[in-house]
């Protein structure tokens, strides 16, 4: 279901543009030059150094680190989806969890924020307009995630409504 050849691609770019450019990609793995010949290997592994060092992450608590390690485990799971039936189970617990939230950590943009925005754009572009309307506050979340062209990198923006198209959709 999800496209994993894009998804690297937006998350090295990603990469690329908050790091410096110290990023390789292969078509196994993905790996950041840390200086004295080391190497961090992996799109998880990667982001969790970048939040630890970055100074545009520092001042995020530890507590709020720890979530976006678990948020970041969790996008594994969107990434392995074998079929829509388990992306709409995913995208309905996604749903719940930000109906009264903006970001997934905390009250900014943080990387678990950006990596589960790639992770998720091959399943919402698969999404019709009624489908959408269903996952209101994850579509919500997605489309100020995808107004943002560094997040974005080069995966492409997702047309939503901002009415209701459908009759019979609940509401906030």
């Amino acid at each position: 279901i999800t496209n994993m050849a894009a998804v690297s691609v937006a998350s090295v770019q990603f990469f690329k543009e908050v790091y410096g450019g110290e990023v390789n990609s292969s078509k196994t793995d993905v790996t950041l030059s840390v200086g004295d010949g080391k190497k961090i290997s992996g799109i998880s592994c990667i982001a969790n150094y970048l939040q630890r060092t970055l100074s545009e992450f520092k001042d995020v608590s530890l507590e709020e680190r720890m979530e976006v390690e678990q948020w970041l485990e969790h996008r594994l799971f969107i990434e392995n989806l074998k079929d829509v039936e388990s992306g709409f189970t995913i995208l309905q617990e996604l749903n719940n969890y930000l109906q009264d939230k903006v970001y997934y950590v905390g009250h900014r943009l943080t990387l678990a924020d950006i990596l589960l925005y790639h992770s998720l754009h091959t399943l919402f572009s698969n999404l019709s307009f009624h489908d959408k309307e269903k996952f209101m506050n994850v579509s919500r979340w997605f489309n100020n995630i995808q107004q943002d062209g560094r997040s974005r990198q080069s995966l492409a923006p997702l047309t939503f409504v901002r009415c209701p198209l459908y009759s019979g959709t609940s509401s906030h």
